[in-house]
C-alpha cells in the first residue's frame, strides 16, 4: 500500500509536468490575464523539486513524526492500551454510538478551529479504539481522517479555513454563518448515514462469509460423536473475540508496558491530553484576526514586562515562544514534545525508557511523515512561482474560465476552485492566487464567492492526492488511494453539488 501512494504522488506530479509543457504560464492583473509562454519542468526538476518540497514543507513531517513519538511514550506507560479498553468495554454492544461520536466530535473541533493538521493528533487515539470494536480500515479512516476533512468544507469559525477567508478577501468571520450551518448539519448526517450504513453492511458481508465457510467445513470434515451433556447445562454464545493489538497504535512491534495494565491509571493521560488541547487550541488560534480580543496580547506584554532590578526575567526566560494566537507548528510541535515528557514524568518512566519509545514512535511514523511533505510537491513549484511574480500556469487556466463570464457566476467559481485545490493544498496560498479574478465582483458576490472557495476547497482535499491530510491517512492506515476513491466518491459528489447549490441559491436571492 506504501508504494501505492507513492505511486499516485509521482503519477499527480508527472500530470504538474505535462501540463507545464503545454499550458503558458500567466499573470492575472486588471481584470486582464498576460502569458509570457511555457515554463517546462525539465529532467533535473524531476528529482530536485521532490527533494526541494520535503525540505520546504519539512515542518509536516516533522509534526507527524514528533506524533508517533507522543504515541510511544504514551503506549510505553500502558495507560493508552487501558485507556482504549475501556472506551470499548464502556461501548460494549452500542459500537455504532461510539462511531458516531467520533464523527461528529472530529467535524465540530476540525469546523470550529481549522487547525486540521493539530487535530490528527487524535486520530490514533479514537482509531485504536475503533479498531478494537472490530471496524475496518476503510471505516477508521473515514471516521477520522474523512470527518476532519469534512469539518473543512463546513467549516463555520476555523480560523485556517474561515479566518483566512475573511482576512484575504475581507469578509466577516460570520459571513454566510446560516448557510454554513445548514450546510454543516445536512453534510454531518449525510457524511454519519454513509459511514454507518457502509460499516454494518461489511459486518454482514463478513458474517455471511464467516457462515458459508462454517457451512463448508461442516460438510468436509468427518462428524464427531458429542459428549453428553447434562440437560440443565446453560448454552452460552459467545461476542466477537475483540483485537487485542491494533496498527492505529504508535509502533508495529508492542512495547513491554512499565506498568501492568490492570493498575495503571488512565485519569493522569486524560487529563494531560485535554490540556494540551486546550493550550494548543488557545494558542494556535489567531483571537485577534478572528473576533478583534486582545486579550492574550496584552497578558503577553504584561507578563513579558516583569522586571526584576531592572532585568526582564520573563522576556528573557521565555524568550522565542510567541504569544497565544500567534502559535505555529513549531511552537506546537514543541508543545507535544513537552506533554510526552510531562507524561514520562507521571508514569516514572526513566530516560532511556522516554528516549526509547520516543524514538520508536518516531520511526513507525515516519513513513507518513514523509509522504505527508511530499504531498506538497506541486505547492514547492508553485510557491516560488508567485514569490517571484513570474506567474503561473494555474492563472492561465482560471484566467480563461473567468473570461466565459462576466461577473460572479456560482459554477464557474466552483470549477476554478475545485480545479485550484489540486495544485493549491494550502487555503492560504489558494485564496491569495484566486482572489485575482473574485475581488471584482460587488459585495453581495464576493461573500457568496468566500464560501464556495472555502467550501470547495474542502471538497478537493477529500479526494486529490495532494491533501496532506489524506496522504498521511492514507499511510498510516495502509489503505489504498483506489480503495479511498471508490468509497468516498459518492458523498464528495453531493458534497461538491450541495454546496453549489446553495451559492446558486444564495447568487438568484
Amino acid at each position: 500500500m506504501k508504494r501505492n501512494i507513492l505511486k499516485v504522488l509521482g503519477i499527480s506530479f508527472l500530470i504538474f509536468v505535462f501540463l507545464s509543457w503545454i499550458v503558458p504560464v500567466g499573470t492575472y492583473s486588471g481584470g486582464k490575464l498576460s502569458t509570457t509562454g511555457i515554463s517546462p519542468v525539465g529532467l533535473g526538476d524531476l528529482i530536485n523539486t521532490p527533494v526541494n518540497a520535503v525540505l520546504t514543507f519539512a515542518l509536516y513531517a516533522v509534526i507527524f513524526a514528533v506524533i508517533g513519538g507522543l504515541y510511544g511514550v504514551m503506549e510505553k506507560t500502558g495507560a493508552l492500551e487501558k485507556l482504549t479498553d475501556k472506551w470499548v468495554n464502556r461501548f460494549d454492544g452500542s459500537e455504532t454510538k461510539f462511531l458516531v461520536i467520533t464523527m461528529v466530535l472530529f467535524v465540530v473541533l476540525s469546523s470550529v478551529t481549522g487547525l486540521v493538521i493539530p487535530l490528527f493528533v487524535l486520530v490514533p487515539l479514537f482509531a485504536a479504539a475503533l479498531f478494537k470494536m472490530n471496524y475496518d480500515k476503510v471505516t477508521v479512516l473515514a471516521a477520522t481522517v474523512g470527518s476532519l476533512l469534512l469539518g473543512t468544507i463546513v467549516s463555520t469559525l476555523g480560523f485556517n479555513v474561515t479566518g483566512y477567508t475573511k482576512n484575504i478577501l475581507s469578509l466577516d468571520m460570520t459571513n454566510q454563518i446560516w448557510t454554513k450551518l445548514i450546510l454543516f448539519v445536512l453534510l454531518t448526517v449525510l457524511f454519519v448515514f454513509t459511514v454507518v450504513n457502509s460499516a454494518k453492511k461489511k459486518a454482514s458481508k463478513a458474517m455471511e462469509v464467516k457462515e458459508v465457510k462454517k457451512e463448508i467445513k461442516a460438510k468436509v470434515e468427518p462428524k464427531k460423536t458429542k459428549p453428553n451433556v447434562s440437560k440443565t447445562t446453560k448454552k452460552t454464545t459467545k461476542k466477537p473475540a475483540r483485537k487485542t493489538t491494533t496498527k492505529a497504535l504508535a509502533v508495529t512491534k508492542p512495547i513491554k508496558k512499565v506498568n501492568d495494565n490492570k493498575m495503571v491509571s488512565t485519569r493522569a493521560l486524560s487529563i494531560i491530553l485535554t490540556l494540551m488541547f486546550i493550550v494548543a487550541i488557545l494558542g494556535m488560534y489567531n483571537w485577534y484576526y478572528s473576533f478583534n480580543i486582545d486579550v492574550f496580547s496584552k497578558m503577553h506584554e504584561a507578563v513579558m514586562g516583569v522586571k526584576i532590578k531592572g532585568f526582564a526575567i520573563f522576556e528573557n526566560l521565555f524568550g522565542g515562544i510567541s504569544q497565544f494566537g500567534y502559535w505555529g507548528n513549531v511552537e506546537f510541535i514543541g508543545l507535544m514534545i513537552f506533554t510526552s515528557m510531562v507524561i514520562a514524568f507521571v508514569y516514572k518512566l526513566n530516560i532511556n525508557e522516554y528516549v526509547e519509545s520516543f524514538i520508536a514512535g518516531m520511526k513507525k511514523m515516519m513513513p507518513t511523515a514523509i509522504y505527508a511533505a511530499l504531498a506538497s510537491v506541486i505547492l514547492a513549484v508553485l510557491y516560488q512561482s508567485l514569490q517571484s511574480g513570474a506567474g503561473t500556469l494555474v492563472d492561465s487556466i482560471n484566467g480563461k474560465l473567468y473570461e466565459l463570464n462576466d461577473g460572479f457566476n456560482p459554477i464557474i467559481t466552483g470549477i476554478s476552485a475545485l480545479f485550484s485545490g489540486f495544485f493549491f493544498n494550502d487555503l492560504y496560498y489558494l485564496l491569495y492566487d484566486i482572489s485575482k479574478f473574485v475581488t471584482s465582483f460587488d459585495s453581495a458576490s464576493l461573500s457568496i464567492a468566500g464560501l464556495l472557495i472555502q467550501s470547495v476547497y474542502g471538497v478537493a482535499m477529500m479526494i486529490f492526492p495532494t491533501s496532506v491530510i489524506l496522504i498521511a491517512g492514507l499511510s498510516y492506515f495502509d489503505v489504498s488511494y483506489g480503495k479511498w476513491m471508490k468509497y468516498i466518491w459518492r458523498f464528495v459528489l453531493i458534497a461538491f453539488l450541495l454546496v453549489l447549490l446553495a451559492c446558486g441559491i444564495l447568487t438568484l436571492l
